[in-house]
């Protein structure tokens, strides 16, 4: 096949893949050879023949390779190269070949790249044989400085509401929240102390319930340690220090069960932390 083409192309020099189809049978006989060509052959061996992979470079890597504006690491990112898709080689400075792709241009670091068939090769077996080459996506490293600059300011917002929420809960509420999470949670890891004290703030929170944590911990039928009078116990020699930092902790802002409202002991269906399901 190859050897056909190759007289092929020889005697069509730049003709395009129209004029190589019509003159199949003429060329057939100056050849001397009278086995048939096949057509689709020929369209697709001037299709290989179509994209140069000699200055081309593909990402040798697990996600994607950052293209810098210069060849140093220091300098601004301004796109990036997914793992596999393929960039133009237009120089070499310093160990970074200088890439272009669509309007991206820039450096990659050459130990990141393959190039010439090894790039063919490692696309192939990225996006499959005949997929449509991919490029390089550009980057805004301004934007993303900015986004991420308003994240860090919004988690320190959170964070400093979340101190002054912690500040500002009175020595009784903090009290009857360590007792209530000795109670019911005593025994339990401190991922079940802070679900209980989770579901009163949850229920705090929720026009299912009253609005103030004394009220929720002491409504009817909610809390059994209220009827049985341990709570009383606890909350008159005070709660053990664990509870008391698994309280301040959820006063903080700590929470392990979402948004559940209830829990009780064993299992069953719901979100189940040791010996407790929260639901």
């Amino acid at each position: 096949m190859k050897e056909r083409m190759k007289k092929l192309f020889a005697c069509v020099g730049t003709v395009g893949v129209m004029t190589v189809t019509m003159a199949v049978p003429a060329m057939a006989d100056t050849t001397g050879e009278n086995e048939n060509i096949d057509t689709a052959e020929v369209q697709e061996a001037v299709q290989e023949e179509s994209f140069d992979w000699s200055d081309k470079a593909a990402a040798n890597v697990n996600t994607y390779a950052n293209i810098r504006q210069g060849s140093d690491i220091g300098t601004d990112r301004v796109g990036k190269l997914s793992a596999g898709a393929v960039v133009t080689v237009v120089g070499e400075e310093n160990g970074w070949l200088q890439v272009v792709s669509g309007e991206v241009e820039g450096y990659i670091r050459g130990d990141l790249l393959v190039t010439g068939d090894a790039a063919r090769q490692l696309f192939e077996a990225s996006y499959g044989e005949g997929a449509d080459i991919v490029g390089a996506e550009a980057v805004d490293e301004a934007a993303l400085a900015a986004a991420e600059a308003q994240a860090a300011a919004q988690a320190q917002a959170e964070a400093q509401a979340a101190a002054q929420t912690a500040a500002s809960v009175s020595q009784g509420d903090l009290d009857l929240m360590a007792a209530i999470i000795e109670c019911e949670a005593g025994g339990e890891p401190y991922e079940g102390k802070i679900g209980v004290g989770a579901v009163v703030m949850n229920r705090v929170r929720s026009s299912q319930f009253p609005n103030t944590i004394s009220e929720v911990i002491y409504q009817s039928g909610q809390f059994s340690p209220v009827a049985s009078g341990k709570l009383a116990s606890v909350l008159s020699r005070g709660a053990r220090q664990d509870c008391y930092d698994a309280a301040r902790d959820v006063f903080a802002g700590a929470n392990t069960v979402g948004d559940c409202l209830f829990f009780h002991a064993g299992g069953g269906s719901g979100l189940t932390i040791a010996n407790q399901t929260f639901y």
